[in-house]
């Protein structure tokens, strides 16, 4: 989900953008037909993807700002924004894409507030355990940041040359295969956790990034200057209000920045996130925590999950809901709880699940070769069925 193919760019100005976009390599123009709409504001970009952002940031900033070269576009920033707050962002949103928007600005000399409404830098958060696959594109991000070493050690990362994927079949049989390799390349890509990668991307900031846990972005305004005044919320019962000379939205699909963009360009529907044609167009998923060294045989206490090894649980073939399966992706630390990744298709009579016991006697008739009561508590199984699909 991160670091893939750039889905949107929106800038202040068309040109810019279109030189955005036109910048990045082929497989990463999907963004291409995104809106160019002209906002009466400060300089305003969404951006989904750190490897867009490091896209934005070459190409966005006013002349003077950094000693690396960027494009000639004379209106790339507007003077009168520029002037209230020179060199000044503020970034909504401190996911992996926020932080990696912030530490490419604080490189390129901006004064950086990242508002994010998570009250730490790096939880577990057990809907979001998801696990990244940070590939060659991926690097080229890293690599700018000086954190690849750091990604490619054995103690952060499982490479994608070093694991194994084992399919548990029903019957008690278990079958340990190597992945193939589906794009052949000079350098390996890491199976990271979500939580490990944000505290990476958190230890390389410099000082001239302030981020601000607990504090939720609520309004945009614009000012009678021509800028923009961002509002945030904070943990603590106090209002922020900052005018940055640039913002950026990595808040999320249901950015506020991206609406307020619509909203003051006037042209709406420009700014909808455009759904790509794809078999996992539409997919629903949810995840379920399970013990770091779960059990993988019912009879035999012995026979447990290893850590950088990925996992298929397989169906039983008469499964009351069926077939299902569980995935458990490759992690590089022993103690890290394991996620089952549930991907199912929205209308699947899975997400009508509405009590704990229903989730876990699911999975017991499922799943018979797994020993569900030891690896799936009543308290997982109960916020799975309160959870809601995500997708």
């Amino acid at each position: 989900p991160i670091l893939a193919s750039a889905r949107k760019c929106f800038l202040s100005n068309p040109a810019t953008s279109r030189q955005i976009v036109d910048s990045l390599p082929c497989g990463q123009r999907s963004a291409k037909s995104a809106a160019m709409a002209r906002c009466a504001s400060a300089s305003l970009a969404f951006a989904t993807l750190p490897i867009l952002a490091s896209a934005f940031v070459q190409r966005a900033l006013p002349t003077g700002a950094s000693a690396s070269p960027i494009a000639r576009s004379p209106r790339a920033v507007s003077p009168r924004s520029v002037a209230a707050e020179a060199n000044t962002a503020v970034v909504a949103g401190g996911g992996p894409a926020g932080l990696a928007t912030a530490l490419i600005l604080a490189q390129r000399g901006f004064d950086v507030t990242v508002l994010e409404k998570r009250a730490e830098p790096n939880p577990y958060e057990p809907q979001r355990a998801y696990l990244y696959l940070v590939d060659g594109r991926g690097q080229r991000f890293t690599d700018a940041a000086g954190l690849t070493e750091e990604l490619a050690s054995p103690a952060t990362s499982v490479s994608s040359l070093n694991y194994t994927v084992t399919r548990c079949l029903p019957d008690g049989q278990r079958e340990e295969s190597v992945p193939p390799i589906l794009e052949p390349s000079d350098r390996p890509s890491y199976w990271i956790p979500r939580a490990r990668f944000l505290a990476l991307l958190n230890s390389a900031l410099p000082p001239t990034v302030t981020t601000r846990f607990g504090a939720e972005l609520r309004e945009l305004h614009q000012t009678p200057d021509g800028g923009v005044e961002v509002v945030a919320s904070c943990s603590d019962g106090s209002e922020l209000r900052l005018t940055p000379s640039l913002l950026v939205g990595a808040d999320g699909l249901q950015s506020l920045v991206r609406q307020r963009c619509g909203e003051w360009s006037g042209a709406a529907a420009e700014y909808t996130p455009v759904v790509l044609p794809s078999p996992s167009s539409g997919l629903r998923y949810q995840m379920i925590k399970m013990p770091p060294d779960l059990r993988l045989d019912p009879k035999n206490a012995s026979v447990t999950a290893q850590p950088r090894k990925a996992y298929s649980m397989r169906p039983a073939t008469d499964a009351p809901l069926g077939p299902t399966r569980l995935g458990l992706l490759p992690v590089a630390d022993p103690t890290f709880p394991r996620t089952a990744n549930v991907i199912l298709p929205p209308e699947h009579p899975v997400w009508a699940l509405g009590s704990a016991e229903e989730v876990l006697g699911w999975l017991r008739a499922t799943f018979p070769h797994l020993p569900v009561d030891d690896v799936v508590s009543a308290d997982e199984a109960a916020a799975f069925a309160a959870g809601g699909p995500g997708g």
